[in-house]
C-alpha cells in the first residue's frame, strides 16, 4: 500500500457546482482504480492525501500535474504504508473557510516548505492525523 499527500493551488475560486463535478469525476475514477483517500478545499488551495497501488497513484500525480485547474503542486509525502487511513472512501471532502483553512495545525504555504531531503515519518504523521481530524470534524457553522 502507498500514500502520497500534496497541496496545490486553485487557478482560481471554485464554485460548490465545479467542486461537486470534480468529487463525482474523481470519485468515479478513484474507485474504479482502487484508490482511496481525502480531499481539503479552502481559500483557494487544496491538500489532499491518496491512497492506494504505487503504479495507480503514479498515474493519477501524473494526470494531477497536468491539470489546469490548479498550479504549484507540492508533494509533501510518497511512501509505503502498512495500511489505508481512509479504507471505503473514494474521496472524502470537506470544504473549509479561508480562516479554517489557514489556521489548520502545521499549515504553511507550499512556498515556505523546506524540501531538502528528510526522513519524512514525523512529517507524514502530522499530515496524515491533521488530514484524519479535519476531515472528520463537522464543517463549522
Amino acid at each position: 500500500m502507498h500514500h502520497l499527500i500534496y497541496m496545490s493551488t486553485a487557478v482560481q475560486p471554485l464554485s460548490d457546482a465545479e467542486l461537486s463535478t470534480l468529487l463525482h469525476q474523481a470519485r468515479l475514477r478513484n474507485e474504479h482504480d482502487n484508490i482511496t483517500g481525502a480531499l481539503v478545499y479552502g481559500d483557494g488551495r487544496f491538500m489532499q492525501i491518496i491512497e492506494g497501488d504505487k503504479a495507480a497513484l503514479d498515474d493519477l500525480y501524473a494526470r494531477l500535474l497536468s491539470d489546469k485547474r490548479h498550479v504549484g503542486l507540492v508533494k509533501l509525502a510518497d511512501k509505503e504504508v502498512a495500511a489505508r487511513s481512509f479504507a471505503g472512501w473514494s474521496m472524502a471532502f470537506r470544504p473549509v473557510s479561508d480562516e479554517e483553512f489557514t489556521n489548520m495545525a502545521g499549515y504553511v504555504q507550499p512556498t515556505q516548505l523546506d524540501l531538502q531531503p528528510l526522513n519524512l515519518s514525523a512529517a507524514d504523521a502530522l499530515l496524515l492525523h491533521m488530514m484524519r481530524s479535519f476531515i472528520m470534524q463537522p464543517p463549522a457553522e
